[in-house]
């Protein structure tokens, strides 16, 4: 009998990414939405909504395994603890046999009041066998839709405008955050486990950039606006302030300390192959650079 898997965030960057591996694994798919689209490809569209209680039990009914989105990166709020418990709680009581949970990068070593932090606890405090994938910065942030901007600022200016100087970012590619998660929901062996997902390399956003130019065939420059353009993109592209702040403060301490430039081999460890480059990517996500 297949698994049937829940996935949230089913439109974004890693789930529908996920959707079609899980399909091609033999997994039946449930996609959860707060709009959901018509069914299509043998994914069963559902009603969810993290703050909506009475959506949950449909969501879970018949699910062995759940790939959980954490609330606190949909860009709503900054703490969404309490739905996260409601529905761990609602999943361990529905039957789930495997959680595989979407945080950030270096959670693991935020303090407990740290609203991931917490989610992360509460995952790894529950009677639920789940793993923890900690991903990097995306590089799909650099070509498709994002709250930063980036990937029209490429193609519209040739910038490349983040805060973050000279700072080398171990970019992940969501394909690697993809296959792990698939891996993770339909292999044993990783239950217990948590995942620190990077590319092979730390990388400027100035080499970025020299990438990006030499995958587009047009010159892409580097530009720092300073340490606030982080919360003031969000809240142009209109999350609440409390959020924005969150955010901001976020990218800052990763930035000071440090953690953002480890490289890890957790995708290979999970997947058997080498994780994706920056050079790869860009090559692979030239079009979206081109005027």
């Amino acid at each position: 009998m297949a698994t049937t898997v829940l996935v949230t965030g089913g439109t974004g960057k890693t789930g529908r990414r996920l959707i079609p591996m899980l399909r091609r694994r033999g997994s039946a798919v449930r996609a959860a939405s707060r709009t959901p689209a018509p069914a299509r490809g043998g994914v069963e569209p559902v009603r969810f909504d993290w703050f909506d209680e009475s959506t949950y039990r449909a969501a879970l009914a018949g699910v062995q395994a759940v790939y959980v989105v954490s609330p606190h990166l949909t860009g709503t709020v900054a703490d969404a603890s309490a739905q996260m418990e409601k529905f761990v709680h609602a999943a361990a009581a529905s039957g789930v046999r495997r959680l595989v949970h979407l945080s950030s990068f270096g959670v693991d070593q935020a303090p407990p009041d740290d609203p991931l932090r917490r989610a992360e606890l509460l995952v790894e405090g529950s009677e639920l066998p789940a793993t923890i994938l900690r991903p990097a910065a995306f590089m799909q942030n650099f070509s498709e839709n994002h709250w930063s901007g980036l990937a029209r600022s490429i193609r519209e200016r040739g910038e490349l405008a983040m805060p973050f100087g000279d700072y080398p970012v171990s970019h992940v590619s969501a394909r690697d955050i993809a296959e792990v998660a698939a891996a993770a929901l339909t292999e044993d062996g990783h239950e217990g486990k948590g995942y620190t997902l990077t590319g092979p390399e730390a990388i400027t956003f100035a080499e970025a950039a020299a990438h990006i130019s030499a995958a587009a065939g047009r010159h892409v420059r580097y530009v720092d606006p300073g340490p606030d353009a982080i919360r003031d993109a969000l809240l142009g592209s209109g999350a609440p302030a409390e959020f924005a702040a969150y955010v901001s403060e976020t990218f800052r301490f990763a930035i000071t300390s440090g953690v953002m430039k480890a490289v890890t081999g957790d995708v290979s460890a999970a997947t058997g192959r080498p994780a994706t480059s920056f050079a790869e990517f860009a090559a692979d996500a030239a079009g979206a650079w081109i005027p």
